[in-house]
């Protein structure tokens, strides 16, 4: 038995070394993974290595690099040419390619600048492009500045939040992790593409989403409103709107309850209290709970009495 652990302990010695191998590696594709993910096309000055990236060229997601080809109406093979630096995007691929990706109109913009500083035949006209380049570059570092003056909204943010029920539903739908890149919540919104990104737009613009690579997250700005205000009607009705959409679908996994009833003027009082005792016990609930659906809860409790006096 000596003998036999004797024997056994260089390959215990093998197994720890492999092993830790394993998770040295598996750490280093995690950090390569986040520093990629973590990427913009503002980060980069040549449109080459923002796509090797975008597209994981190298990387375990080939099938990227093919719909991307598709999306741009060429081969895949063209396309392995010009990640090699052996051809080039015209405007018209590169269009079709920020397409694909849900760019934004200020990341589509700065993707054409750096395909045609590229592309460029000469010093100067790359030159030309570099410059407009630098200056969006500087219009973002000084918007970045401004937005960080402030962590709240201004009226006008708030009435345009309010304006339709697609803004809060972005907002909160990028705290789940299946949820944080725009094909992913677009597609789980059913929204067009247009008027997902003009909203998605707006709240990176008021501070309410961040965007770190293709990474969706929430921002540092907050929302606060008074029971006075207009907007929380508004808001009120987008959601009732959309429950009345719910019960369209008919899922069995949504609640839903409507009761008419005649009650005491003093039970009135009991089951309102009763509810903001209920109300105020799920938001404890949901505080401590991990983000992996989103729902929307409307209760209602009112009086019918609809006389003039």
């Amino acid at each position: 038995m000596p003998h036999l652990y004797t024997n056994l302990r260089p390959v215990s010695t093998l197994i720890k070394l492999i092993i830790q191998y394993l998770i040295n590696k598996k750490l280093n594709i995690c950090y390569n993974l986040l520093k990629y993910m973590s990427k913009s096309v503002f980060d980069f000055n040549k449109y080459i290595p923002y796509l090797e990236v975008v597209l994981d060229s190298k990387g375990k997601h080939r099938g990227r690099k093919t719909a991307a080809a598709v999306a741009m109406q060429i081969q895949p093979a063209y396309l392995s040419l010009i990640l090699k630096g052996q051809a080039d995007l015209n405007l018209e691929q590169a269009h079709a390619l920020s397409t694909y990706l849900m760019h934004n109109e200020d990341e589509s913009h700065f993707l054409l600048l750096l395909v045609q500083k590229d592309r460029a035949g000469t010093k100067s006209l790359r030159a030309y492009f570099q410059k407009q380049i630098d200056q969006v570059l500087k219009n973002r570092l000084i918007l970045t500045e401004r937005l960080g003056i402030s962590d709240s909204l201004s009226e006008d943010e708030k009435q345009k939040y309010y304006s339709s029920w697609i803004y809060s539903a972005i907002h909160i739908a990028v705290t789940i992790p299946e949820l944080q890149n725009k094909k992913s919540l677009c597609h789980f919104l059913n929204l067009k593409t247009e008027p997902f990104l003009k909203a998605l737009n707006f709240l990176m613009t008021a501070g309410l989403v961040e965007q770190r690579g293709d990474i969706l997250t929430t921002g540092r700005s907050i929302i606060r409103l008074g029971n006075n205000s207009y907007n929380i009607i508004k808001h009120h009705t987008n959601w009732r709107n959309q429950a009345i959409e719910s019960l369209e679908r008919e899922d069995l996994s949504d609640l839903h309850y409507s009761a008419v009833v005649s009650v005491s003027k003093k039970d009135v009082l009991v089951i309102k209290n009763q509810i903001l005792d209920y109300i105020k016990n799920l938001v404890e609930v949901i505080k401590a709970s991990k983000e992996e659906s989103l729902c929307t809860l409307n209760i209602d409790f009112f009086n019918l009495d609809k006389k003039i006096d």
